[in-house]
């Protein structure tokens, strides 16, 4: 690493490895890592490397080396003079280190801020309370008994996947879906093999990598290299200090990407998948389709040169052939470098680690999968009320890790505040294997119970747009940072309206050719509408819809952090105004089918509504019948105590009267002949026991209160007989 190179070829000797000539932009330096030996411009770098600043350098080591051999070493420099008056010295990376922040129990250490600057929460603690208490409701639990959970338990069975894009088309995608089983090639997803562990994963992604650390009680955040963080996850669980949490460590362009493959679903609908370009072809298409003004005034000016030069030279329209080329691949290089990479990400996470209330960024839908541990999620489901509260909770200084404005809700959890304004909070386990989808704005938070390894990935699709550009909307309106945005949103969803519009000409183009010229322009369009409603459900063609009334607005900002995101080779307003135009079309096309099924519905509904009637005729005729069964009447007073032969209950010795509809049993054998057919074992007696009974010989009836020893019967007959009207008044 000791040879320099210039523009021109000449080489002499250096401490690092440099080239270039004496203007800065034609600098190169080459990397002092072993297999490397690459040179790289310096002022494409970051920060820009000068010949002055590549002479500090002992060894330099480009970006792609330095999470696998280290930061780049500078010489060292001796100083010619040492002052003699002793600086203060701050340690700028404990100034952001919680843990440091908060070990320090005094100011002695330089670190420049108190330890009561920062307030500690126990969210173990706060969760465990409010279990206790019932705020939580079981996800898997309310969904297969009531239906009303968030979660929808699918277990595939016999090597099928049963959660695909047709399912989704079908059913939609707005609640969690949780894959219970052991085998995640059911779902399309690849795994490392057996023994993967923490230290693994830094071998792969690279020890010197930095990641950010999340401090669980604080929820403040520092910076790791992966070698120390799996020093720290080494260590017993009970002599660590801190609780601490990684969950942001994308690794899609190392060797683990490799290694790992997302789940088929979030492959096949994945936008920056299917919808980011991916060679110059794209580029162009979209060029000849709707170039902006830029890339078409440069091409006018390429073909009125050549108009000029006597009907234009053969070596010059090559030339702006080629010209064309280069700026088309030149583009599509800079697309590569800022193409979205959200797909795989790789969470490890210390046992009692806790990631607050939070909705992913852009309402991008999530795929989880639990490597080893055990992971707690508490969901909230995304309605207007929800997500209003959750962001007045993180914007207005309410959020759990009391870093807001409002000290009286400093403490405030978002469950309290949603639970008392009626919503719900459900809790969801899941365990080593598993597999869970998340839909996009779902609020939710994790709790980890034990040291947990979790191979995760965002991704947008076009079941749920209009949530996800609610979210956005609502980013924007919460000033959420620029480092906490998905990347290139804007220009992302430029590029899903044009392959949108490409699916639109293919079919035309396709039609075209089919039937020769025999249709008209008109004829073919309503087939192309016809085509594209019959191939998306209603509520994707509903969010492309959303997403070209919000494309429109984007079209008429001016504000520089709108405009930088529009693609340059497209003219976003020609772009917006024909997605609109289209979904126009086609929902229009679906309100005449939603009004014929309607139409449908109602005549359902209708002869529903006859069938209830005449049930409801029946069930009343079957009411009347049940309450013109045989009742009980008072006994009628009479002139003797025995009734006549004509009158008597036919049960033999019974001395009673037979009562009306009773089939000639008095009212005590009827309900004895009742019992005996129902089999309700009720023993009817009609004899009282000693005491109880009328004094008058033969009669089994009970004696009466204020009757003189007598029943009923026999104290009337008596005072009839007697004459005594005063008692037989008061009897009466």
């Amino acid at each position: 690493a000791s040879m320099a190179r210039t523009e021109a070829g000449t080489s002499g000797s250096s401490s690092s490895s440099v080239a270039g000539s004496s203007a800065e932009e034609d600098f190169y330096i080459q990397c002092d890592a072993p297999n490397c030996n690459e040179w790289h411009e310096g002022s494409t770098l970051s920060p820009p490397i000068t010949p002055l600043t590549a002479s500090t350098y002992e060894t330099w080591h480009c970006p792609s080396c330095t999470p696998y051999h280290g930061p780049s070493k500078l010489k060292s420099v001796t100083s010619m003079r040492q002052g003699l008056r002793k600086k203060r010295r701050i340690d700028f990376v404990k100034l952001n280190d919680p843990a440091a922040l908060l070990e320090s129990e005094s100011n002695n250490n330089g670190i420049g801020v108190a330890a009561n600057d920062v307030q500690e929460i126990d969210f173990r603690a706060k969760l465990e309370l409010r279990r206790k208490k019932g705020m939580f409701q079981n996800g898997m639990t309310a969904a297969s008994s009531t239906g009303k959970g968030c979660c929808l338990k699918v277990v595939t069975s016999g090597g099928k996947n049963e959660f695909t894009t047709k399912y989704v088309n079908t059913h939609g995608f707005n609640q969690p879906v949780l894959f219970a089983t052991q085998q995640p090639y059911q779902i399309g997803l690849k795994l490392p093999g057996n023994h993967f562990s923490f230290d693994t994963v830094a071998k792969l992604v690279g020890p010197y990598r930095k990641t950010q650390v999340i401090d669980t009680a604080t929820q403040l955040t520092t910076e790791y290299t992966l070698q120390e963080w799996v020093d720290y996850l080494s260590t017993p669980e009970n002599e660590r200090t801190r609780i601490l949490n990684v969950i942001t460590l994308e690794y899609s362009q190392t060797p683990l990407g490799k290694l790992v493959r997302e789940p088929q679903f979030a492959r096949e609908v994945d936008f920056v998948s299917q919808c980011w370009p991916k060679t110059t072809e794209d580029l162009r298409r979209i060029l000849d389709h709707c170039g902006d003004n830029k890339n078409n005034n440069k091409k006018n000016s390429l073909d009125d040169k050549d108009d000029n030069d006597n009907g234009g030279d053969d070596d010059k329209s090559k030339t702006s052939k080629e010209e064309e080329e280069e700026d088309l691949t030149e583009l599509l290089k800079e697309l590569q470098e800022e193409i979205p990479r959200v797909s795989k990400y790789c969470l490890m996470s210390a046992a009692g680690s806790y990631t607050d209330f939070h909705v992913d960024f852009g309402g991008t839908a999530v795929w989880y999968h639990v490597y080893f541990g055990q992971k707690i999620f508490y969901f909230i489901e995304p309605t207007t009320k929800n997500l209003k509260i959750y962001s007045e909770w993180a914007t207005n200084g309410t959020s759990s890790s009391g870093r807001g404005s409002k000290k009286s809700n400093a403490n405030a959890f978002l469950p309290d505040l949603i639970t008392a304004a009626g919503g719900d909070v459900f809790e969801v386990q899941l365990k080593k294997g598993q597999t869970l989808f998340i839909p996009s704005g779902w609020i939710h938070a994790v709790f980890t119970p034990k040291d947990s390894l979790v191979f995760g990935g965002n991704f947008v699709h076009r079941h749920s747009l209009e949530m996800q550009l609610t979210i956005f909307r609502l980013e924007k309106k919460m000033r959420v940072g620029k480092n906490y945005k998905f990347p290139f949103y804007q220009k992302l969803m430029w590029f899903v309206a044009w392959d949108f519009l490409k699916q639109r000409d293919d079919l035309m183009m396709m039609m075209q050719v089919g039937d020769k010229g025999k249709n008209s322009v008109m004829g073919r369009e309503q087939q192309v509408i016809q085509q594209i409603c019959g191939k998306y459900p209603n509520h994707v063609l509903l969010g492309y819809k959303a997403l070209a009334k919000e494309l429109e607005s984007w079209s008429r900002s001016k504000q520089k952090i709108t405009t930088d995101q529009f693609p340059e080779n497209m003219d976003v307003t020609k772009v917006a105004i024909q997605l609109g135009e289209l979904l126009t079309k086609c929902v229009a096309h679906l309100g005449v089918n939603t009004k014929k099924e309607k139409a449908s519905i109602k005549l359902e509904k209708k002869e529903k509504k006859k069938i209830t009637k005449q049930e409801k005729k029946r069930h009343n005729s079957q009411i009347s019948q049940e309450k013109k069964k045989p009742v009980i009447t008072p006994i009628k007073c009479s002139s003797s105590s025995s009734p006549p032969a004509n009158k008597k209950c036919k049960v033999e010795g019974c001395t009673q009267y037979k009562r009306s509809k009773c089939d000639g049993y008095c009212a005590t054998h009827y309900r004895e002949q009742l019992s005996l057919q129902s089999g309700d074992n009720i023993d009817y007696n009609a004899i009282p026991p000693p005491g109880r009974g009328c004094k008058v010989d033969g009669c089994n009836k009970y004696k009466k209160s204020k009757c003189e020893g007598y029943c009923l019967m026999c104290f009337r007959a008596s005072v009839k007989t007697t004459s005594r009207p005063s008692t037989s008044k008061r009897a009466a």
